[in-house]
């Protein structure tokens, strides 16, 4: 019996000294407390120009004759960056300004008229045929009157009676041919000389455009980003690669990508810090803009946990005071929400 108690006595030993072993090798787990405010938004981004990127193409088909810039290089709005061969195009300009010139001297003729010269050469005619009637008409007055004395024959009689009758008809055009030099032009003739003034100054303001369109002009103020083309190869508007891609450098912006449980979450005003590997400062600013809808995602980061089947909302952050950035820098952006947004009634966590 006393082996017995012996026994049993060691047995609760051992579990009594195991149990304080184990209680004391245990580390105490501390839970944080509940957060109790607003929880930033995390999200990534990257830097972008005060517009996206313009990509740019010539806007006739053609072979390209010059690259007048540079990458990186900054221009101002109207600036030519490239251009196409224009040599058709001149000529075509060319034959539209003489068209134009032609039917601009068909009207200044028809309004001054004609030569004096010629005024003068269809009355002296005039003149010249009226006096030729009158001759005839007395010879025929005279001839008439032997006629009925039979001192000439019928057929001298008959010629004539015809001269006088083809002088008199010879007089009547002269006459004609004298007003018709000396009256003004007709205003339909001179409405149908405007159309044709009108008519060439559209074709010539057509063949100027065309050969303004083989100049690829910066539509704004910006940097140039990529250049893809020599000269020499062959481009158009429906080449598969752009010419030029510019982006306005003047004032940059992050593009964040925020997930669908932030999403709801941002507002507009919210404070944002960004950082990044390349940066050696943390940037500020505030969202500005918000996208109306959800799209797939389009921008990852190196968590190893990220979702890649998830949909983000495009948020875009007005810089303050950046400059010199790297269009296209991969951020991490942090936005903060306030108390005064939730109190607007931006939902919580």
């Amino acid at each position: 019996m006393t082996r017995f108690f012996l026994l049993t006595g060691g047995l609760v030993l051992v579990g009594l000294l195991g149990f304080v072993i184990d209680a004391q090798s245990r580390i105490p787990v501390e839970r944080p407390a509940e957060p109790t405010g607003p929880q930033p938004i995390f999200a990534p981004g990257r830097i972008e120009g005060a517009t996206p990127e313009i990509e740019l193409r010539f806007r006739l088909a053609g072979r390209v004759d010059a690259i007048l810039v540079a990458e990186g290089q900054p221009v101002q709005k109207g600036d030519v960056l490239a251009r196409l061969d224009p040599a058709e195009h001149q000529h075509e300009v060319a034959l539209a300004q003489a068209e134009l010139d032609l039917a601009e001297a068909q009207l200044e003729r028809l309004l001054n008229g004609p030569r004096p010269q010629e005024r003068a050469e269809a009355r002296a005619l005039h003149q010249a045929k009226q006096a030729e009637l009158e001759r005839a008409q007395l010879t025929w007055e005279r001839i008439r009157e032997l006629r009925d004395s039979r001192a000439v024959s019928q057929q001298d009689a008959d010629n004539h009676r015809t001269l006088v009758s083809s002088l008199t008809a010879e007089l009547e055009a002269a006459k004609s041919r004298v007003e018709l030099l000396e009256a003004p032009a007709r205003p339909d003739e001179v409405v149908m000389a405007e159309a044709r003034i009108a008519a060439a100054q559209a074709r010539l303001e057509l063949a100027r455009v065309q050969f303004d369109r083989t100049m690829l002009r910066a539509p704004s103020a910006g940097q140039i980003l990529e250049i893809d083309a020599e000269p020499g190869e062959l481009t158009g508007p429906d080449s598969p690669e752009p010419v030029i891609v510019l982006v306005d450098t003047t004032k940059c912006q992050v593009r964040a990508f925020v997930e669908e449980l932030d999403a709801p979450r941002v507002q507009v005003g919210m404070p944002a810090t960004i950082t990044a590997d390349g940066l050696p400062d943390p940037l500020h600013g505030r969202v500005t803009r918000l996208s109306p809808r959800m799209t797939p995602k389009s921008l990852w980061s190196d968590d190893p946990a990220e979702r890649y089947d998830t949909k983000t909302r495009e948020v875009w952050i007005e810089l303050e005071n950046a400059q010199n950035l790297v269009v296209g820098l991969r951020v991490d952006v942090e936005v903060e929400p306030t108390l005064t947004d939730i109190a607007r009634g931006t939902p919580g966590p």
